[in-house]
């Protein structure tokens, strides 16, 4: 674990929060809920919307990444009332930031807190 365990090098852990990439593309409209009763219509909308701009190049910019994916996954993904799917896709730009940044301790931040760790995000550099 990258600033904070030195294990095997020849594997790799880092933390990444969906939530927090959701919340700067969408804000904090609710996106998803794994209680089948409280899932909504605007939850599917913001799915949606997430996935949009997921697919825009400049709502990444900050990752360096573009995300290119086919219409069925596309739609599988939104049409996951829990946003399992799409909270792994958020998750994989996060890892794939940090693969980025390999060569500068995976993007940690040069204090990171041993116990606390840090989340894998440009976003919060300098903040954990």
């Amino acid at each position: 674990m990258p600033g904070l365990y030195p294990g095997d090098p020849g594997r790799i852990a880092v933390e990444a929060y969906p939530g927090y990439l959701a919340r700067r593309l969408i804000r904090r409209t609710s996106y998803k809920h794994d209680d089948r009763s409280k899932q909504t219509s605007a939850q599917s909308a913001a799915r949606t919307e997430l996935l949009k701009r997921v697919r825009t190049d400049a709502a990444l910019a900050d990752y360096g990444l573009r995300v290119e994916l086919s219409t069925a996954l596309g739609r599988q993904l939104v049409d996951d009332p829990a946003g399992d799917r799409l909270d792994a896709l958020l998750c994989a730009i996060q890892a794939g930031w940090s693969w980025m940044q390999r060569h500068d301790a995976f993007g940690a931040p040069r204090k990171a807190d041993p116990l606390e760790g840090w989340i894998a995000d440009p976003g919060l550099q300098g903040i954990n």
